[in-house]
């Protein structure tokens, strides 16, 4: 049985491609931080928890940004040499990527300033897991950043990774990228009061103004999830799964206790 059709929903709001983006806690004080940055340029550090809500916040941010002004890429990168590394910013910008490190250099930086000085256009590049970058490429960035003589800000750079990424940078190797951070925002998650007010507004972006899951089988989901926004939304999809095929109209503990069952095993 089609559960979104089982509990009138137009969609399943709480798949991670539901259009709905509820301005929680974290969404509010991270993008005030954001339009800051995006104001005055340079370097940012978002940090939280997997499943937090961080990219979720990212992505909605990049697509508010005017596209006759920013320039948006988004590199996931994972463990790349510094020459890679260059490789994707360059293929990013448009460039056909030089084979000498010091000439990808020079590309990408008149690439950066030809872009924000002629063409009005401000590149906007966000690095994904970012705790998993080689330490020399936080060095590279340093001098990638260094437009002149270090007086100019000519593009926007959003370092995004777990909490372990800020201990990182705190090693005195870091010192010089450290003093470049602009802003820096940890995501720490949902509290049950947001949890309620975020199930409500995913709830009506389907078309349901009902309650379909008991206040003490919210409590549970939200305790299990532990703030995971993402592991919130997989135990509540789970549940009206399940809620669908025995022909539950309301979603009680029950059905929660088989939901984190099956949400654990996967």
């Amino acid at each position: 049985m089609d559960f979104t059709m089982f509990y009138g929903m137009s969609h399943n709001p709480f798949d991670k491609t539901a259009p709905k983006v509820v301005e929680t806690i974290d969404f509010k004080e991270m993008n005030v931080r954001l339009k800051y940055l995006t104001n005055v340029l340079g370097i940012g550090l978002i940090t939280g928890r997997p499943g937090a809500g961080k990219t979720v916040i990212l992505r909605e941010y990049a697509q508010r940004l005017n596209p006759n002004q920013y320039r948006v890429s988004y590199l996931p990168l994972s463990t790349v040499s510094v020459s890679d590394f260059y490789n994707q910013l360059a293929v990013s910008l448009g460039i056909e990527p030089a084979f000498r490190k010091s000439a990808k250099f020079r590309q990408i930086q008149e690439r950066i300033s030809e872009l924000h000085d002629v063409e009005h256009i401000t590149p906007v590049f966000i690095l994904d897991e970012a705790q998993y970058l080689s330490g020399l490429i936080y060095n590279e960035l340093v001098l990638l950043t260094n437009f002149g003589m270090d007086a100019e800000n000519k593009c926007l750079i959003i370092l995004a990774g777990l909490p372990q990424l800020t201990q990182l940078l705190q090693r005195p190797q870091f010192e010089a990228f450290r003093q470049r951070i602009t802003i820096k925002y940890q995501v720490v998650g949902m509290e049950y009061a947001d949890s309620q007010q975020y199930v409500k507004e995913k709830f009506s972006s389907a078309g349901v103004l009902d309650d379909i899951i008991t206040d003490e089988a919210l409590k549970n989901m939200f305790t299990n999830s532990g703030g995971s926004i993402r592991r919130l939304d997989q135990m509540i999809t789970k549940s009206l799964i399940i809620g669908a095929q025995q022909e539950k109209r309301l979603i009680d503990n029950e059905v929660v206790y088989q939901a984190n069952a099956e949400v654990a095993l996967g």
